[in-house]
Parts: structure tokens; C-alpha cells; sequence
């Protein structure tokens, strides 16, 4: 290890570990995996948020050869029922506030609460390690709501962990650098991190949740100089003579032009765009931030290829929007597949190839412009919904008949949820008593925004089901029930 002393994690309110002391608490955790007889290709569900405790277990796992498979902790209901089923695990790690719902929901998994104070690990001696992961090795397991239907795991190998470093070009890093982190760990983004302050011996900063309030205390204090930001709520907050007062340099985020060009002007810091999907990883960079008329989501990145293509998988003309697919220098720098599902893993994989399920362009200068999503996922706060998926926890009410949700575009969070019910039996339903059983079986992130009651929906021609785009949105959004607190963040 070359710079064991150097500073590495530190929480926010919490500990700070040297990269020599994570080093041990990992071994420290690998000692505790092996008496509970862990082994490899065994799986284990990590429901821990952004903290020292979660990085170490996800590692402790590397080193034992088992798959860290990534819950989100908010998850409730059938989702995360579904989602313990799919992970075939036996044992599942928690804070004290959410065992009682994964013990309720994990049948057959073991929960195991992790104490912030003191966890069970510190007790271990640091075990041996034998042999390291190869790069084709299962790094861990997230779940992404995709184009339909339930969460579904994706396999992201340790290759491709790897290949996150450079997302930011690594020059502009640096052993000065710490990067602040509030994303969870059941995202790629509440990983990189890690790595990328690893290539530097940098240092990170974990928040177990997002504050838009205490962030720029956070980023001042522990003297963060890049993290992936969710500018609409941090823009909504008061301005302060003090904004551009801040150590920030370079911040990613998934915004329009519009809304990246005052971020950057309020807070004085270089916005990049970046595409990036949790099956392919990075395969693109942007070396600059968001300034020209037409943003790009990045230039392809060393050893990557890339084809924009039709229906028929078709290669189309520079210019023309279509499918991107991608393909990386090796095989181990994408995902594996999709866990317990090869059918949906021949489907999006083609050989060396992953469709990505995006409408992108690709420009004469080589650039590509993000279009679309081909699929019925939006995403709001930070993250991926499937709508399909919300539209089957809705349709389990017993006063819906039927039911289609829809993104719609709103200033503060990005996107806001529309879901546009047919009530059973004809009677109009209660809408607040309907959003109440919701937020029991519904993370909040997936809570509706509004509310709205239609006598029946309209339909395809020919398969006769519902179509979300035929929708007069701002109709019924003007006549809907709208959340007394949507789901905005803190």
C-alpha cells in the first residue's frame, strides 16, 4: 500500500479511517463473512447507505469471492420483496431502522444489524487474504428498474468498476481532491468514488442521505472539490451572497443546458455531462463542461465503440437519431448479465455488444447527443422508475381499476410523478386515502405527485392497452389531487 497514512472515508458527523485502517476494517469484515461460512459465489444483501460500514462490507465481499448484492434501504412492499427473492441470499446486512422491514420481508435471509458505533466486524482479527478478484469477477449486484416490469439485477463485474476511473479526465485529479458522496450504494454512482479517489489517494466523503440543505455546509467543511450533484434541489434553495464561496471544481449531473449553465454561473464550478448506464459503465467522457449550444453526453472513451442504430439493428447515418449500442475494449469492462435471467440477458447483450435501450445522435465531430429513453423509465431525485413498476403497486389497490403513471417535467425536482387512475366499479375513489396506501408500499422517491381520476384510458388500436402517450397531461394534471408533500428532498 503506498500511502497507508494518508487520510481516505471519513462520514459526515462520523469517523475518519486512514487507507491503511479501511484496509484492515475490510479485513476485519472478511473475518467476520468467513465465520458465518460465506464463501465464494455466495451472494449478500447489503441494504447499508453511504458509509464506511457499506464500502467495507461491498470490498470484505471481493475478498472472500462472494457478490455483494445492493438493496436499496428505502425499498418496501412487493418491490423489495421481489427483489430479496431474486438475490438468493442468506444473509442480509442493515442498520437498526430497517431490519424489522427486511426480516419481514426476506424470507429465508438472515438479518444481521450493523451498529454505526461499534459493528460486529471490529471484534475480528484481520483475516488473510488469499487471492484478489479478476476483472471478470461479479463486483456486486444492482438493481435498475430498466424498460418494464420489476427491478432486475444486473451483474457489474470488478472490470468495470475499475473502468470508471477516467470518467473524469484523470489529470484533473489529483492526492488533493475528495470527492463527496450522498448517493446510495445500490447505485453505480454511490460507488465510483471509491476507485477514482483510489487511483489519486484522494479522499471521500459519504453522507448517509441527501441533504440540499446541510450540502454546502458538508462541501465546505471537509473541503470537497467534486461530486455528482442534484442541481435542481440545491438550486432551489435560498441564495446566499456566499454561493460561488466554495471548494467545488468539476460536478457531474444528468441536467438540461439550461438548468447546468446556472448551477455552474450560482456556485462558480465546472458542470461536465457524462452518459453512463449501470450495464455498460462510462463508456463515454466530456472534457468539457456544459458551455456550447448543443450539450454533448461525451466522446467515446479509449478502446470503446459505439453504433446508433434503427429497429432492424441497422447502423444509421451521422445525425440520425436511433439506438446506441456499445461495446467495450473487453468483456470484463461491462456487466455480465442480468442475475437469474438469461433470457433478458440475450436480449440486451449481442455479442460484445449491449443495447442500451437510449435514443441518442451522434455528431460529425464525434459527439453524441443523449435523445430519449426508449423505454417507460424516468428518472427523478437521483433515480431510475420504472413506471411500469409503479403502475402494478397502484393497480394492487383494491379502488383501481386501472391505472398508467407518466413523468412530467417540473422546476424543482426534475420530474414529477402523474398517475391517472380508473376507480373500481365506477365510484370515484379517495385520492388521499389511495396516496396514503401507497406510501406504505413505495419508497419515496416513487411516491405520486399528483393524482388523477379518468372514466377509462386511452388505448393502442390493435392491442387495445393503455397509452401513456396519448395522455393530455397538463389537462389532467389541472384537475388532479396533488400530494400535500411531494417527495422533494430535505
Amino acid at each position: 500500500m503506498c500511502a497507508p497514512d494518508r487520510p481516505f472515508l471519513t462520514e459526515v458527523g462520523g469517523p475518519t479511517l486512514t487507507y491503511g485502517q479501511t484496509w484492515e476494517l475490510v479485513r476485519r469484515w472478511a473475518g467476520w463473512l468467513a465465520d458465518l461460512g460465506i464463501e465464494r459465489g455466495d451472494r449478500v444483501v447489503s441494504a447499508l447507505r453511504s458509509s464506511i460500514d457499506a464500502h467495507a462490507l461491498w470490498l470484505a465481499c471481493g475478498c472472500v469471492g462472494a457478490w455483494e448484492v445492493a438493496v436499496n434501504p428505502d425499498l418496501r412492499g412487493e418491490l423489495l420483496e421481489n427483489v430479496l427473492q431474486d438475490a438468493g441470499a442468506r444473509y442480509c446486512f442493515t442498520r437498526a431502522e430497517d431490519a424489522e422491514r427486511f426480516t419481514a420481508a426476506g424470507r429465508g435471509i438472515t438479518t444481521i444489524v450493523v451498529d454505526r458505533e461499534r459493528p460486529r466486524a471490529a471484534g475480528y482479527e484481520p483475516a488473510p487474504i488469499g487471492a484478489f478478484p479478476a476483472p471478470e469477477d461479479v463486483a456486486c449486484v444492482i438493481f435498475t428498474s430498466g424498460s418494464s416490469g420489476m427491478p432486475k439485477g444486473v451483474m457489474i463485474t470488478w472490470g468495470q468498476m475499475s473502468a470508471s476511473v477516467g470518467r473524469i479526465p484523470r489529470s484533473w485529479l489529483s492526492e488533493a481532491d475528495v470527492a463527496y458522496s450522498f448517493h446510495s450504494m445500490a447505485h453505480v454512482t454511490g460507488r465510483t468514488p471509491l476507485p477514482s479517489m483510489c487511483d489519486v489517494t484522494g479522499r471521500v466523503v459519504l453522507r448517509e442521505r441527501f441533504s440540499a440543505s446541510a450540502f454546502w455546509d458538508d462541501v465546505r467543511s471537509h473541503g470537497c472539490t467534486t461530486t455528482t450533484v442534484v442541481a435542481p434541489l440545491l438550486l432551489a434553495q435560498p441564495e446566499r451572497p456566499d454561493d460561488a464561496d466554495n471548494p467545488l471544481r468539476v460536478v457531474f449531473g444528468g441536467h438540461p443546458l439550461g438548468q447546468a449553465r446556472r448551477f455552474a454561473e450560482r456556485f462558480d464550478v465546472a458542470v461536465l455531462a457524462n452518459y453512463g448506464s449501470t450495464e455498460a459503465g462510462f463508456p463515454m467522457s466530456n472534457r468539457w463542461p456544459l458551455e456550447s449550444p448543443s450539450p454533448r453526453a461525451g466522446w467515446l472513451r479509449r478502446g470503446y465503440q459505439a453504433k446508433i442504430v434503427d429497429e432492424s439493428g441497422l447502423e444509421v447515418p451521422e445525425g440520425t437519431a436511433g439506438e446506441l449500442w456499445v461495446k467495450p475494449p473487453a468483456r470484463a469492462l461491462m456487466a455480465r448479465g442480468y442475475l437469474n435471467s438469461e433470457e433478458r440477458t440475450r436480449r440486451a447483450f449481442v455479442g460484445d455488444w449491449y443495447r442500451t435501450g437510449d435514443v441518442l445522435v451522434r455528431h460529425p465531430d464525434g459527439g453524441f447527443e443523449f435523445v430519449d429513453r426508449m423505454g417507460d423509465t424516468v428518472r427523478r431525485l437521483g433515480e431510475n422508475i420504472s413506471l411500469t413498476a409503479l403502475e402494478h403497486v397502484v393497480g394492487q389497490a383494491g379502488s383501481v381499476a386501472e391505472c398508467v403513471a407518466c413523468g412530467v417535467e417540473d422546476d424543482l425536482v426534475g420530474t414529477a410523478l402523474l398517475v391517472v387512475v380508473v376507480p373500481s366499479g365506477g365510484r370515484e375513489l379517495d385520492p388521499a386515502a389511495l396516496y396514503a396506501q401507497l406510501a406504505d408500499r413505495l419508497p419515496k422517491y416513487m411516491h405520486p405527485t399528483y393524482i388523477a381520476q379518468v372514466s377509462e384510458l386511452p388505448r393502442a388500436a390493435n392491442s387495445h392497452k393503455p397509452r401513456r402517450s396519448e395522455l393530455k397531461v397538463a389537462e389532467l394534471i389541472s384537475g388532479a389531487w396533488q400530494a400535500p408533500q411531494p417527495a422533494r428532498g430535505s
